[in-house]
């Protein structure tokens, strides 16, 4: 009985263990994807306040690849683990052939004259992006967060006193199945 009830806590602590650091690698990241010349995607995880990202273009080298705040789009994110909890995390999307992302409306690279550029880059603009980003991203609900952790380790702690509660009598029942068995 022991090692029954050792084991199933030693996984629900791994699963919930797991489930921390999965959502933990999302914070503060975006999924930048790029496209290469011969139609291999990409995928990179960047900071959210990175201005560029390097990706390997194949037999054309490395590029740099500019962000651009504007074109961020927001997917839910269900690979691995996050399978069963899906998390919504920004994405940008780049192609080989220019600098600048995809734009989210017309699906086509972006242009920018280097006014429009420097003035996309401005410190205290990129940061108040990356703010609201997250905070959408991580948008307060009316429960606390503590609220649903506490709840699930409660259901598990009945599920566990339930197993154990059946458990213990099983021996008892055994005992006696095998002594009518006996008589007979």
């Amino acid at each position: 009985m022991e090692d029954w009830s050792l084991s199933i806590i030693v996984t629900l602590l791994f699963l919930f263990v797991v489930f921390y650091t999965s959502q933990q690698k999302f914070k503060n990241k975006i999924l930048c994807t790029f496209i290469r010349p011969n139609r291999q995607k990409i995928e990179k995880w960047v900071p959210l306040r990175s201005k560029y990202v390097l990706f390997d273009r194949g037999r054309y080298g490395i590029g740099q690849y500019n962000c651009d705040p504007k074109c961020i789009t927001m997917i839910w994110y269900a690979r691995g683990f996050n399978r069963f909890f899906p998390t919504l995390v920004p994405t940008l999307e780049f192609k080989w052939d220019t600098p600048n992302p995809l734009d989210p409306k017309t699906f086509e690279s972006t242009w920018h004259t280097p006014e429009a550029r420097q003035a996309a880059w401005e410190e205290h603009q990129h940061i108040a992006f990356a703010k609201a980003a997250a905070a959408q991203a991580g948008r307060k609900s009316r429960f606390p967060e503590w609220l649903f952790p506490l709840v699930t380790i409660v259901l598990v702690l009945a599920v566990l006193f339930v197993v154990w509660q059946g458990m213990s009598g099983l021996d008892e029942r055994l005992f006696n199945l095998e002594q009518m068995m006996k008589l007979r």
